[in-house]
């Protein structure tokens, strides 16, 4: 499920002095949570097809 915008913006403030790794964290989330909301529209998309 997506994320508010507003918890991403308090999780890239707080990157300030992060480490790697936990920069690294955050972009792996980004992407997993946009992918995640791609696959729910493509099977939206094909449910309505499908009717």
């Amino acid at each position: 499920m997506t994320q508010p915008d507003e918890t991403w913006a308090d999780r890239m403030q707080g990157l300030k002095g992060a480490s790697e790794e936990e920069s690294a964290e955050l972009v792996r989330d980004i992407y997993k949570t946009a992918q995640d909301d791609l696959d729910a529209q493509r099977a939206q998309a094909e449910l309505e097809r499908e009717e």
